[in-house]
């Protein structure tokens, strides 16, 4: 992943805009469903995406953080967490 800088679209805080930043899109499987993502070992908790069901993520530590999505369309819950582990970070 490319290091950027910067990058005012992710964060106000100065801290939050340089860095490796990860864009998924969750693909849900019916248009009620609702999706969080949260990025495991991060700092800010789940997050409900919107209809957009984009969500921009800054990797500080691929060998501690994952990514947790959980899709519930009113009747089924899925969890799926997937590890970044074979992701290279640039640096500056």
């Amino acid at each position: 992943m490319k290091h950027v800088t910067g990058y005012t679209g992710f964060s106000s805080n100065t801290s939050e805009q340089e860095g490796n930043y990860l864009a998924l899109k969750v693909d849900a499987d019916s248009e009620d469903a609702v999706a969080t993502v949260e990025l495991v070992g991060g700092t800010k908790g789940p997050v409900t995406l919107d209809d957009d069901m984009n969500i921009v993520l800054l990797i500080k530590n691929k060998d501690t953080h994952s990514i947790k999505v959980t899709v519930d369309n009113g009747e089924n819950s899925t969890t799926k967490t997937y590890g970044l582990i074979g992701l290279t970070l640039e640096t500056e």
